[in-house]
């Protein structure tokens, strides 16, 4: 399915907030309920900062969208080095903020909010892909 709304990320920061208010504004146009919207936008929020930390020296990032069905699905593909973060263990988040190792909050809450999560490297980038699903009846 061809997404809906894309955008490209190719200066770092930059661009990234509008990029956020552009779908937040593009979702509610649809419909989506704020249910869905928030924590779709949480995760992109997320994912996108980790890219832009970690992800090298010039990190380009493609961020696709699609709704329908009931269903905000996001692919963000990215040029940094090969980083599968569906691999990584999910934090004891029972232990103190003192105890706890640094890193693994932010996947872990993308894990939390989202109902799909996948991750794959393919062409020599990654591909970080996520969905909500909302009732159409709520929207």
């Amino acid at each position: 399915m061809k997404p809906d709304f894309t955008r490209t990320l190719s200066d770092g920061r930059a661009g990234f907030p509008a990029v956020l208010d552009d779908l937040e504004s593009y979702l509610d146009s649809l419909g989506a309920p704020p249910s869905a919207i928030g924590p779709v936008l949480i995760a992109l929020d997320e994912v996108v900062s980790n890219i832009l930390d970690y992800g090298g020296d010039d990190p380009r990032v493609e961020i696709a969208v699609t709704v329908g069905g009931g269903r905000v699905a996001v692919e963000i593909v990215d040029n940094g080095a090969a980083f599968n973060p569906m691999a990584q263990a999910t934090p004891d988040t029972n232990l103190s903020v003192e105890d706890r190792a640094i890193g693994g909050l932010g996947i872990h809450l993308v894990r939390k909010l989202m109902d799909a999560v996948g991750y794959d490297r393919r062409d020599g980038l990654n591909r970080l892909h996520f969905s909500k699903t909302y009732s159409s009846a709520s929207s």
